[in-house]
């Protein structure tokens, strides 16, 4: 649930109508495309849309000839999951006009170009202000995370079909609501949950729906959590507290699975496993990897931070357009590039990862 109220200003204004507020990317090199998600968040812009852009040249990005192209999708979208096999796009959805709603939204978009029903938005129900979105665990589930504190799984092949996870749980320093989750990244059977009030949950996914107790472990102290990544040995999790914003890496090793499963929670300051805790910008949000990097937005200075992973350090930083957001890196034509989408400059900036440069923006 968000909703738009009345305020001073301007609440409108007119824009192209390729990218307005681009809060999330996702990029198919395969089929040489990419899926830009207009947020419409700021509230001063009017309509949101899901872009489709050529990007056989990636420095070059175009907007694909369609006639639904961009499709019109609800304001205040968030993150995206690419499904390239089944040409769909699965998009969180927060929109509303009731701030007593407690039921939001998981777009569906059908992607394929070649298809008569090309450019179809179907909606299926989710909870409180959804946002961030993963697939697939091992039994193909994908994850929705709604800030009003629960973890949903869905089936792609029929989203209706959702099972809940309430983030409520009581620590020793008392009761932790689940309120203000944020991001989920995944595992072959567990999901990592971030919760901006300083929290990591460790979630063993098979686990979900069948009465046991699917939260193994959460993690402590661990600030204004954001964005997360994970890889085969380690988990990275943006922390965005204004006096230190870091991305902490913790070694999976520390949060299995408990097996067999057991009703207590295991309660463990992250700053006990953490292997490293790396200096990034002003208001970082989002991570990617790629290529033995991290890559993390700063919304706050304009930046993105290029850490090194083997050696834990920041490598760079990159100035880059207004307020970066969403992320994503890939290789084409045996190059490779990161995309940026950014809120305010409504723009794109294309960054040829081989000299960590800004090579191009995509700004119509």
């Amino acid at each position: 649930m968000a909703f738009l109220i009345g305020c001073p200003g301007t609440l409108t204004k007119e824009l192209g109508t390729e990218l307005a507020a681009p809060v999330s990317v996702a990029v198919d090199p395969a089929s040489n495309r990419a899926y830009v998600v207009n947020s419409n968040s700021g509230v001063e812009f009017d309509g949101a849309s899901l872009s489709i852009l050529d990007i056989t040249s990636p420095t070059v990005p175009v907007l694909v000839s369609l006639g639904a192209n961009p499709i019109s999708i609800p304001n205040l979208s968030g993150q995206i999951y690419l499904n390239t096999a089944s040409k769909l796009a699965f998009v969180t959805n927060r929109e509303s006009d009731n701030d007593q709603d407690v039921i939001d939204a998981l777009l569906r978009v059908n992607l394929d170009e070649a298809s008569a029903t090309f450019g179809t938005v179907d909606s299926f129900s989710q909870e409180r202000d959804p946002f961030g979105i993963a697939c697939c665990d091992s039994s193909g589930k994908g994850f929705v995370v709604n800030s009003g504190g629960t973890l949903v799984s869905f089936d792609p092949g029929s989203p209706s079909s959702t099972v809940s996870l309430s983030l409520s749980v009581t620590l020793s320093t008392g009761l932790v609501s689940g309120k203000n989750a944020a991001e989920v990244a995944l595992t072959t059977d567990q999901a990592f949950v971030t919760n901006r009030s300083g929290v990591v949950y460790a979630i063993s996914t098979p686990e979900i729906g069948t009465g046991a107790n699917p939260i193994d472990t959460v993690l402590t102290g661990a600030g204004s959590a954001r964005g997360i990544a994970v890889d085969a040995t380690n988990i990275y999790i943006v922390d965005g507290t204004t006096t230190d914003p870091l991305l902490r890496v913790v070694p999976r090793s520390s949060v299995p699975p408990v097996s067999p499963d057991s009703p207590t929670i295991n309660e463990v300051a992250i700053s006990s496993v953490q292997s490293a805790a790396i200096s990034v910008s002003h208001d970082p949000h989002e991570v990617v990897l790629f290529g033995g990097r991290a890559y993390v937005s700063n919304r706050g200075d304009d930046t993105v931070s290029v850490i090194n992973l083997s050696l834990s350090s920041l490598e760079t930083t990159i100035s880059v357009g207004d307020e970066p957001f969403g992320l994503a890196a890939f290789t084409s034509g045996g190059s490779n590039y990161l995309y940026v989408t950014e809120l305010v400059s409504n723009s794109l900036s294309i960054i040829d990862l081989s000299s960590n440069t800004v090579v191009a923006t995509f700004s119509p």
